[in-house]
């Protein structure tokens, strides 16, 4: 299956670090900050805090802002540059443009940002929380990683004027409706709200907008969506459709003016599947994803806010199920 990230907002007078400087148009063999080949493509934007530097052979890195061929690079979510120094070879593919949607997508396992955190390009969100925007801005629809820094953690009252996904990736998380632990998902409506107590750990989030802190006598009542996308039972719990022999898709009911879509997807074919969405998320099993391996817990988000096309197929002799979240 595949999840999506949320957004998020500050409360007046927070200050959210404007993302790093993208690197410069790649001449053969420039400086650094500059980008491959010409056909490489431009250098990678630096990470939130850091500055980005030419991509190596102008393709992208799992997680670094390598210029990808004929594209400029996407933001690097590791502090620091972007890719390696100096510009080398021409782009992956070439001066026509990338046309695999892994190559300006980030790539990066989130079992590993929740056991090392320390090299990604973190920044203070509220006391003791920390935000990892991987596609999309502050202000703005945005998927980012939170991290609680502390185990009681916790994030004011705030409105929701579009619809919120969260994922929990390692902790729990606390608000009215109830506490959510590893691998739950729930997703909030249009008008929603809540205030975040006794917390820890690191979540997924999408946001159709960012939080509102301002105007919380706007929140209506409401009951969010929530999925243990642990259970053993899932695809009996829920009712999937059979979109294709070997699939099983379960549509997340979600209110159309939210902005979101989320979709469960299970398969145990060959043949590829098409998600149009902004990221997906493996949650057990091993995905193929554009030809590419992918293990449990493993996130492929896009960095344009536009949805992508994404094949996802079940790996030789194992089940996948993936969750996708889609603006």
């Amino acid at each position: 299956m595949v999840v999506g990230l949320a957004a998020a907002c500050t409360d007046e007078g927070d200050s959210v670090p404007e993302p790093g400087v993208a690197g410069g148009g790649g001449e053969a063999g420039a400086s650094d900050g500059a980008g491959g080949d010409p056909a490489g493509g431009a250098g990678g934007g630096g990470g939130l805090g850091g500055t980005g530097t030419g991509g190596e052979a102008g393709a992208a890195g799992a997680v670094s802002g390598g210029g990808v061929g004929g594209e400029a690079g996407g933001a690097s979510v590791l502090g620091g540059a972007g890719g390696e120094a100096a510009g080398g070879e021409a782009g992956a593919a070439g001066a026509g443009g990338a046309t695999d949607p892994l190559s300006t997508s980030t790539v990066l396992s989130v079992d590993d940002v929740a056991a090392s955190p320390e090299p990604y390009a973190w920044f203070d969100f509220k006391l003791n929380v920390k935000k990892l925007i991987l596609a999309g801005a502050a202000e703005t629809q945005h998927i980012a990683i939170l991290w609680y820094t502390v185990t009681d953690g916790g994030v004011g009252l705030h409105y929701h004027p579009k619809t919120e996904s969260v994922y929990v990736i390692d902790g729990t998380q606390t608000d009215a409706k109830g506490v959510y632990g590893d691998g739950a998902v729930y997703f909030n409506p249009p008008d929603s709200g809540h205030q975040i107590t006794d917390s820890s750990g690191f979540f997924l989030l999408a946001y159709a907008a960012p939080p509102d802190f301002v105007n919380t006598n706007l929140i209506q009542e409401y009951t969010p969506v929530r999925i243990d996308t642990t259970d053993a039972n899932l695809t009996t719990t829920y009712t999937f459709e059979q979109p294709a022999t070997g699939v099983k898709t379960y549509a997340v009911p979600l209110a159309a003016q939210g902005g979101l879509s989320a979709e469960l997807i299970e398969t145990t074919s060959a043949d590829a599947f098409a998600f149009l969405g902004n990221y997906l998320l493996v949650l057990k099993g091993s995905c193929d994803i554009e030809g590419e391996t992918m293990a449990k817990g493993m996130l492929v988000v896009a960095k344009a806010i536009e949805p992508q096309p994404y094949q996802i197929s079940a790996t030789a002799g194992a089940t996948c199920l993936a969750m996708g979240v889609s603006f």
